[in-house]
């Protein structure tokens, strides 16, 4: 099976933005595997099918390393028992991507879907491919996941791209700068081997260089979005050479209905909850029907809690102090838990008043945004 090879930092990543998914799913997860041992060979016990799901569930977001330690103790368990290796671990991740799955709209959250597909993908690939002995003496591995959450090999999105150059088919590209979308077409200049050359706009060129990466919007070519890594960006003749082509099933940034900025000074937010308890903590960003709070303080704050939200555009481009102070009703969608912090992604329902504040702010931030990426652009071509 091929698919994404994704670094440890990435597995952390989606532990750090779901973590209240995998907390609460953990218990089902081990109920369900647990289950489906008992259904298919009776020889294993309860208690030992627990502590296999256990291992199973914690080993998926390790290192590569440890899953590799972690496969001889679990397939030597499982086999010396009759149990069907293959068939309960591809059962049990396709019930922990439906689930998750389920989970992201219920709570109205964004999904990371493409990093746990590559999360399973690898942690099954480690097992499969350096188990050659256990493997043919098993069912064999074979998760194939739905064309909504499958990556495509390489080979079939170089193909692709070799048709449109072909045709002469413009691609266009699409990265975030602070918040504000930077997007533009681009055309195919060359493919050499997994590496495609386009020829790209200046400001999208500085924008995918500053994310860090380069993401390519669905076309009649390609039915989902797709992420690359950039090898080389040369702002003298406007082309930027791009590798490690995937598909990802959404793009949040698509998804938006307004722009949301990162501000340009750090604003104090007050929100404050039911009985009068308050949290604070500092402005992440903002658009018109949300915004994100980093706090060092939780008091309880949970998804789905209404609270008020209450703090002051401190720039430069708000004029008056009648202009700054705004308060909004607001509701958690989603708590995403750091080392020593907490983010809170809420929606907002400001009134008509609140409304056309937070629109001055965001148009005028938008303007400055734009602006700092032009100046940074020409660090590059002077």
């Amino acid at each position: 099976m091929e698919t994404e090879v994704i670094s440890q930092s990435e597995k952390e990543n989606f532990l750090v933005t779901s973590i209240l998914f995998i907390k609460e799913f953990e218990n089902t997860f081990v109920e369900y595997f647990t289950c489906l041992c008992e259904s298919y060979d009776k020889a294993m016990s309860k208690e030992e099918s627990k502590e296999i799901a256990f291992a199973l569930y914690h080993g998926l977001f390790k290192s590569d390393t440890d899953i590799s330690a972690l496969k001889d103790d679990v397939f030597i368990r499982m086999r010396q028992n009759g149990i069907m290796i293959g068939f309960l671990i591809t059962r049990s991740m396709f019930y922990l991507v439906e689930n998750y799955i389920s989970f992201a709209h219920k709570h109205n959250i964004t999904s990371q879907i493409e990093l746990l597909v590559g999360c399973i993908g690898q942690f099954i690939n480690i097992i499969e491919n350096e188990t050659p002995r256990v493997c043919s003496a098993t069912v064999a591995f074979d998760v194939r996941f739905s064309d909504d959450v499958m990556f495509s090999p390489i080979n079939n999105i170089i193909e692709v791209f070799h048709q449109m150059k072909e045709e002469n088919q413009a691609i266009v590209f699409l990265n975030l700068y602070k918040g504000v979308p930077i997007s533009s077409e681009a055309s195919i200049v060359k493919i050499e081997g997994e590496n495609v050359t386009f020829y790209i706009d200046k400001l999208q060129e500085i924008a995918m260089k500053l994310d860090g990466k380069a993401f390519i919007v669905k076309n009649n070519y390609f039915n989902k979005h797709l992420k690359a890594d950039i090898v080389d960006c040369n702002f003298q003749t406007n082309t930027v050479v791009l590798t490690n082509f995937i598909y990802l099933l959404n793009m949040p940034a698509l998804q938006r209905e307004f722009i949301r900025v990162h501000p340009d000074i750090v604003s104090k937010v007050f929100l404050h909850q039911f009985g009068n308890i308050q949290t604070s903590g500092r402005l992440f960003d903002i658009s018109l029907n949300g915004l994100g709070v980093v706090s060092s303080e939780n008091n309880g704050i949970f998804v789905g809690a209404k609270v008020l939200v209450g703090f002051e555009l401190n720039s430069a481009s708000v004029s008056t102090q009648s202009d700054r102070k705004i308060e909004v009703q607001g509701e958690v969608m989603n708590v995403i838990e750091y080392k020593d912090s907490y983010r809170y992604c809420m929606r907002i329902f400001p009134d008509q008043e609140m409304s056309g504040k937070i629109f001055q702010y965001i148009s005028k931030r938008e303007d400055e945004i734009l602006e700092e990426l032009n100046n940074e652009l020409n660090e590059y071509v002077l």
